[in-house]
């Protein structure tokens, strides 16, 4: 069913008893109007029937609240939920919350303490509000939901949601995805889905790395196994749920399985361009990822995220501009910080000026505090003498051939 918007929605059943709505969404070009996503995004909502009423897990962003009542219709009776679980307070997950309260004020919402607070400053809802502590169960004759408290995955009131009886783990933004896939489920999980995927993590969750890998500990500890994992974003897991916990975990902790660089370059007039290219042309082997920053071109730096997450080693050359770094390195530095701290990746930094510069020291210092690796840098006056840069290409190839 498509909508006025640029969307439309499905309706599939998940097992015997859970069904999913899934709104397509092809009108966001931006995602918390910061991250670029042609390939869209899906949010997925879930209805549990069971012999004594029904249980809603998460919901539909605002502007699609007359489309999720019609989804839902279709599904349950809204008189018939007895239960609204909130995972995640974000808009994108909650925004069809009004709309409902207008048609089932008696539903309990369920979630924990700090969700109640953002949800009412937010929302005009009538419904009573249950606050949940850590490991507590809800139970409606044959549904039993335990809630795990997931703190800062990726703000602080996130909580995953077992279903009991079938297994199923509702984890809102854990293990989700950017894309409208063909299909619901991880038959359909390609390359292309893992790279949005990774996408995803990087750009939404990469500043809480360290707690989602946590989190993703406190589920062994707690002994939680599912047969499906069931996110808010994109596929369902049912076939290999095992393999988005490996993903996961291997894209939080900056992994790769390929010896790939990534360059990422402005260049102004050239010089920082002809240097890439040097370098590039020196080592004819290496899987370079080049992202680039001129006069006509501007790639989007979320890719240059995704790939650098999985990259062995990152470049990063700056021509300078009015003493400083350029504006779109000091951007994605930045932008590193917040995303990719801590990780310790080998990094060469490049620089180039013309009468002055202090962005040698600054793009140091940056990347140095965002916790990666500087393992060689060289500046120079708009061309880069022959000996520092066969040592850049040493030390890049070095980089590559050690071992984790």
């Amino acid at each position: 069913m498509r909508s006025k918007f640029m969307a439309s929605y499905i309706i599939r059943n998940v097992s015997k008893s859970v069904t999913l709505l899934r709104l397509n969404d092809t009108d966001v070009k931006y995602f918390e109007a910061n991250w670029h996503i042609p390939e869209g995004i899906t949010y997925n909502a879930y209805v549990i029937k069971g012999k004594d009423g029904a249980v809603l897990i998460d919901l539909w962003k605002q502007k699609y609240s007359d489309l999720f009542l019609e989804a839902l219709k279709q599904v349950v009776e809204p008189a018939e939920i007895r239960y609204v679980v909130v995972n995640h307070a974000e808009p994108d997950h909650t925004g069809a919350l009004e709309a409902f309260s207008e048609v089932n004020p008696n539903a309990i919402v369920v979630a924990f303490p700090i969700a109640e607070s953002l949800l009412r400053a937010k929302y005009n809802f009538k419904n009573q509000f249950k606050s949940l502590k850590n490991d507590e169960s809800l139970s409606l004759s044959d549904i039993t939901l335990k809630f795990i408290y997931t703190p800062w995955v990726h703000w602080p009131e996130t909580m995953m949601t077992y279903y009991e009886q079938e297994r199923i783990l509702f984890t809102c933004d854990a293990f989700g995805s950017y894309s409208i896939p063909d299909g619901v489920d991880d038959q359909v999980a390609d390359k292309e889905y893992e790279r949005y995927s990774e996408k995803y993590l990087v750009t939404v969750i990469g500043s809480y790395r360290d707690n989602l890998l946590k989190n993703i500990e406190k589920l062994n500890l707690e002994g939680i196994k599912p047969a499906i994992i069931a996110p808010s974003h994109g596929l369902i897991w049912s076939k290999n749920p095992e393999r988005v916990i490996q993903l996961y975990t291997r894209w939080a902790r900056g992994e790769s399985d390929e010896k790939k660089a990534v360059i990422i370059y402005a260049s102004m007039y050239g010089s920082i361009e002809s240097v890439v290219k040097k370098i590039k042309d020196s080592l004819p082997g290496v899987n370079f990822k080049t992202f680039a920053f001129t006069d006509n071109k501007r790639d989007d730096i979320e890719d240059a995220l995704t790939e650098a997450n999985g990259a062995k080693v990152v470049v990063i050359a700056s021509p300078t501009y009015e003493v400083g770094p350029h504006p779109s390195i000091a951007q994605l530095i930045d932008i590193f910080s917040m995303k990719m701290k801590g990780l310790n990746k080998p990094t060469v930094l490049l620089t180039s000026y013309g009468w002055s510069s202090t962005a040698d020291k600054r793009n140091l210092k940056a990347m140095q505090d965002a916790g990666f690796k500087v393992i060689d840098q060289a500046t120079f006056k708009e061309k880069i003498a022959e000996n520092d840069l066969k040592r850049i290409v040493s030390s890049i190839s070095a980089a590559l051939s050690s071992q984790p």
